[in-house]
């Protein structure tokens, strides 16, 4: 099938009886829907329908020209065939709760269907036993050609069933290894990859609950920006890689001293949020000024190398009528204000 200049011999597929299509179309059809699933949770986009199809045509095309491209070359790609590029649509909890029930009932089925094939197996060898059994009873030789025939007709469909079994098995295999890397890329769309705590879309998600909790249910909460001081002094004067500790020494600190209800986040290149549930501003500051000191004391070894890292801390409470902007803006402008009376210090922004 050629559609938008695109060729897919895979779609060509859809015209053939199920029956028909072989053990090794079957597989690739699961190999290039594995990777354009991942693709599409990875980059955060919606598996809708329109798309879906799309998106199938280019990992396809990838798959049959045997192209290994990166993210970035392959949504050029989808950009060269298909002009508009539907991305940055968070996929809702909704939408990942559905994809997580569609492969269970995949991987449900699947397993019932093997169940039936091997239970329906063992009554067909119960069946021929009997047979055999009875025809020597019997010993006339007017129906031992009728029994021959129906034994080899038995055996036929065991070695039938026997075959399907193993294919049907095969597939389980294939759902339960799409359903693993199904999570793993959810996994990494969320986390950052190098201080292994929230990145940013999965925080602003997790404030977006907050906001709606606040409107909804009256539950405060308090968000806490920081930024690392100098930090561009000390990748440029120890290297990037002793940035990169820097980093990671800092995600460690807060998910060691803050409480396990508090959600903490890397929303920037050395900038870190954390959400207070259930704290009002004042015990907010005091932790922000609690984090400051642990921070203030730590020394992150890099080799021969031994760097002080300090942080600068905006502090705010939701208060009713805040959206998103409107709650970070007075956390940045409290943390702007640590920043130009020193830094390493912190403010608050009612």
């Amino acid at each position: 099938m050629e559609r938008g200049g695109i060729r897919c011999k895979l779609k060509d597929l859809e015209n053939k009886k199920l029956s028909d299509i072989s053990q090794e179309e079957f597989k690739e059809v699961l190999n290039v829907v594995r990777q354009e699933i991942s693709f599409l949770i990875r980059n955060n986009i919606p598996p809708l329908p329109k798309w879906y199809e799309r998106w199938f045509l280019i990992f396809c095309y990838l798959h049959e020209e045997k192209k290994n491209l990166s993210d970035l070359e392959i949504k050029g790609l989808y950009k060269q065939f298909f002009e508009e590029l539907e991305e940055n649509k968070f996929l809702t909890k909704n939408i990942q709760e559905k994809l997580d029930n569609i492969a269970k009932q995949v991987d449900n089925t699947l397993k019932e269907a093997i169940h039936q094939i091997e239970n329906y197996d063992k009554n067909i060898e119960r069946s021929s036993k009997n047979i055999e059994k009875t025809s020597k009873e019997i010993l006339s030789d007017s129906i031992m050609p009728q029994i021959k025939e129906i034994l080899g007709e038995l055996h036929k469909i065991r070695e039938q069933n026997e075959k399907l079994r193993y294919k049907m098995s095969e597939y389980h295999e294939e759902i339960q290894q799409l359903r693993e890397e199904l999570s793993v890329a959810k996994t990494e769309a969320e986390i950052d990859f190098l201080t292994a705590i929230p990145n940013r879309r999965r925080f602003m998600r997790a404030l977006e609950d907050f906001l709606k909790d606040f409107r909804e249910k009256g539950y405060i909460f308090s968000l806490i920006i920081l930024d690392i001081d100098d930090f561009k002094n000390i990748n440029d004067t120890y290297g990037h890689l002793a940035g990169d500790e820097v980093l990671k020494d800092i995600a460690s600190v807060l998910k060691f001293y803050l409480r396990a209800n508090t959600i903490v986040g890397r929303i920037g290149g050395e900038e870190f949020a954390i959400l207070l549930p259930g704290i009002d501003i004042e015990k907010a500051k005091s932790i922000a000024e609690r984090i400051r000191k642990v921070i203030e004391n730590r020394k992150v070894h890099v080799g021969d190398i031994v760097i002080n890292p300090k942080a600068s801390f905006g502090v705010t409470q939701v208060k009713e009528g805040d959206t998103l902007e409107t709650i970070i803006n007075r956390a940045d402008i409290a943390l702007y204000r640590a920043k130009s009376k020193g830094k390493n210090r912190v403010e608050v922004e009612v």
